[in-house]
């Protein structure tokens, strides 16, 4: 938004100072369209400042040198949703192992730490993330929950690592283990799913089709394969049912 707004200033300027633009109504409408375009960025940039209200971030022992965010350890530009507000264009980190996000002020400086009961989605790359409340009868722990699929079955992932130390040789050794967890969403309760059984018992309905489905497409749930056999099974479900 703030790119944009700043492309309409430059191009008013340039429209104002343009050849033949003298007639005294194109100039008054350049100013007030002018003055329009400088109201609309100071409120657009005001308001964006909210969304760097936290406390500072506070980096992991620097000892462990496997990164605790997710994707990525770089910054990436997405979209947040912070205090019911929507913002886009905002530097973020996600930080699994403490579940939090962090964000880079434009002015840089240190990062901020948001506040986690206030953000409700945000996006990073080609990965959405929602924040699911507590509540006893889904069947799911509150948190940040990454959206694989978000039809009339729903699929989750949950990112996490924990951190394994190690200091039986006298010196401290550290790192993170990925213990990524997957949920389907079937009758308004959250199921984890780990296996072909645990997945096919949750659509016993259409589980000869699945289990054929699975064979023509090689699809096996070891480690690497797991999110993407969940995913296209039950996306494969919602086909079938349509």
């Amino acid at each position: 938004m703030r790119q944009r707004l700043l492309l309409s200033l430059a191009y008013l300027f340039l429209y104002q100072s343009a050849p033949g633009q003298t007639p005294k109504s194109d100039s008054l409408f350049v100013q007030a369209a002018k003055q329009q375009a400088v109201n609309q960025y100071e409120q657009a940039f005001s308001k964006q400042e909210h969304v760097y209200e936290g406390n500072e971030y506070i980096a992991h022992d620097h000892r462990i040198k496997i990164h605790p965010f997710y994707p990525t350890d770089s910054l990436l530009t997405g979209t947040i949703t912070y205090n019911d507000i929507r913002y886009h264009d905002v530097p973020m980190l996600y930080d699994i192992v403490r579940q939090e996000v962090a964000v880079q002020p434009p002015e840089g400086g240190y990062r901020i730490r948001l506040h986690t009961n206030k953000v409700g989605n945000f996006s990073l790359g080609q990965h959405r993330f929602i924040r699911l409340e507590n509540d006893s009868t889904s069947g799911i722990e509150p948190g940040f929950y990454e959206l694989l699929l978000n039809g009339r079955t729903q699929v989750l992932a949950q990112r996490v690592k924990t951190i394994h130390e190690d200091i039986s040789s006298g010196t401290y050794m550290a790192d993170y283990l990925v213990k990524d967890r997957f949920f389907i969403r079937r009758d308004s309760l959250y199921h984890e799913v780990k296996t072909k059984r645990s997945v096919l018992a949750l659509f016993p309905d259409q589980a000869k089709a699945l289990r054929k489905y699975l064979r023509a497409n090689h699809l096996k749930f070891k480690d690497e394969q797991r999110e993407m056999s969940i995913t296209r099974v039950a996306k494969q479900y919602e086909e079938i049912t349509r």
